[in-house]
């Protein structure tokens, strides 16, 4: 905003309300006493005043005293300020000082709340104004020490276990030997033992040649 230039409704608003959200805080004295500008910053109006044009005289008299005031002293600042509503300056002084009183947490909701009544009755935009009271809940980057807390993961979902029942492993059981195989003894007389095994296959080859002819469907 260029602040020597003649100021509308709009600029006064949007000027005033971005200082006090962007502040934070009322501009107040030690004793409590609201300031135009102070060592904790500005007023609704006090921003709207450039550093060329404030006087200390200004502090402890209400906006129309000093625009009405004769002389020259405030001639650049009625200039500045000539085309804005007196009713809106003093609508806008008047929320930075009874927001002064409340906790420093509610201080921006108060105040745009305010801006949203001033705003209807003057026909003003609250575009730029959300902007500014958005843009203030925007969390940024967050810097951590080196030996700060670190977070702790969430601990794992507890899983019911049925117990093992105790089975105690099987005694060890060796295996049986397997028995040698008797050798075949034979007798002294070789030539009668291989006779035997030649009557012996012949009866079993006859077995089976009966056997296969006994099934049906056999010729």
């Amino acid at each position: 905003m260029n602040m020597t230039r003649r100021l509308t409704n709009q600029d006064a608003f949007d000027g005033a309300m971005l200082n006090l959200l962007t502040q934070g805080h009322s501009c107040v004295s030690a004793s409590g006493q609201a300031r135009y500008r102070g060592p904790r910053g500005k007023s609704a109006i006090g921003a709207l005043i450039p550093d060329e044009l404030y006087v200390t005289s200004m502090e402890g008299r209400k906006v129309h005293h000093w625009l009405a005031a004769r002389g020259s002293e405030y001639d650049a600042l009625r200039e500045r300020l000539g085309g804005v509503t007196p009713s809106l300056l003093d609508d806008l002084q008047d929320l930075h000082d009874r927001s002064g009183a409340c906790m420093p947490n509610l201080y921006r909701h108060l105040a745009l709340a305010g801006a949203q009544r001033i705003a209807q009755s003057f026909k003003l935009s609250m575009s730029l104004v959300h902007r500014c009271a958005t843009y203030q809940h925007i969390r940024g980057p967050q810097i951590f020490s080196a030996g700060g807390t670190h977070a702790i993961p969430a601990p794992a979902p507890a899983v019911d276990v049925s117990p093992v029942p105790d089975v105690s492993p099987a005694p060890y059981l060796a295996a049986a030997p397997t028995p040698a195989p008797v050798p075949l003894q034979l007798t002294e007389r070789p030539h009668d033992d291989l006779d035997l095994f030649a009557r012996g296959i012949a009866k079993a080859i006859a077995a089976a040649t009966a056997h296969s002819l006994d099934q049906p469907g056999r010729r």
